[in-house]
């Protein structure tokens, strides 16, 4: 699946989650992507670095430069936008409780 995208933000700005920014929310919020459940919370510190994780593939930006590109007038929209993202690069992350990994059948 394609996860990369287009934000609107202070102008059009490349997104993307991938690996690398996976592994970057990761460092910079000691909470895995891959182990995150459907119904778990985002924090505002954890949308802040999902954001500049995803927008740091492209720029280098960091953490309180990406959180400045949100404020109240645009933050539901950016939130949507960006868990959109998360949830085409990481499909498990819909409506499946609890898994981990998800396990293929081989054959």
């Amino acid at each position: 699946m394609n996860s990369k995208t287009i934000l609107e933000l202070d102008k059009k700005r490349a997104y993307d989650i991938n690996l690398n920014a996976l592994i970057n929310f990761e460092e910079a919020t000691g909470k895995s992507l891959m182990k995150m459940k459907a119904g778990d919370e985002f924090s505002l510190k954890d949308i802040r670095a999902l954001l500049w994780a995803g927008l740091n593939e492209f720029e280098e930006i960091s953490l309180e430069e990406a959180g400045s590109l949100v404020n109240i007038h645009n933050i539901e929209k950016v939130s949507k936008k960006i868990m959109e993202v998360y949830e085409n690069a990481i499909p498990e992350a819909k409506g499946s409780e609890g898994v981990k990994n998800k396990s293929r059948p081989v054959g």
